[in-house]
């Protein structure tokens, strides 16, 4: 049995200490703030309000599953996810905000009520949003990044271009939509 220190108590840190802990080293977390969490802790102020620090989007809902599967629970056994309607509100100005629908075809109205022609383009980019993150889960996330050699696959070889890893992300939504700089 090892005995290992992990510094910073964020999603990657915990995960780490408790796959080393299923596997018998000895495990010490060390966090520089107060509570546990990373970027996902929480911020609460003296006057009682609460602010998120870190993500606000569930992303790669199959990350999380699959780690508590690893342990034997469901996502159920510790939290209840929400789906909210509206997505979120971009808000412009005092009196000028919109509302970002959850449901695709509603965000597919919203996007050709102001471009025509937005809503297919909407759809060829989330197809192509669709491959990224297959690409990412399939090929990328659960590399150990030991070496660069990791990476030298095909399938990911042949994508890079696909995959656009060398476009700034404004970039490649501008591809697609009439956005101003």
């Amino acid at each position: 049995m090892s005995k290992i220190a992990i510094i910073g108590a964020g999603f990657s840190g915990l995960s780490a200490a408790a796959y080393l802990c299923q596997a018998g080293h000895e495990v010490h977390v060390y966090e520089k703030n107060g509570s546990v969490g990373g970027r996902a802790r929480q911020l609460y102020t003296d006057e009682g309000y609460m602010f998120d620090m870190g993500p606000s989007w569930y992303w790669m809902p199959g990350v999380f599953e699959k780690f508590f599967a690893d342990f034997g629970h469901t996502v159920s056994d510790f939290y209840q996810l929400k789906l909210l309607d509206p997505s979120f509100d971009i808000i412009y100005g005092e009196n000028d905000k919109m509302s970002i629908p959850e449901n695709f075809s509603k965000l597919c109205t919203l996007f050709e009520s102001i471009e025509k022609g937005s809503a297919d383009k909407l759809k060829t980019f989330m197809e192509e949003a669709a491959y990224k993150y297959k690409t990412g889960i399939d090929k990328l996330v659960y590399k150990p990044g030991l070496s660069y050699r990791e990476f030298l696959d095909m399938d990911l070889v042949k994508g890079v271009f696909k995959l656009q890893v060398f476009t700034s992300f404004s970039k490649h939504v501008r591809s697609f939509l009439s956005i101003p700089n």
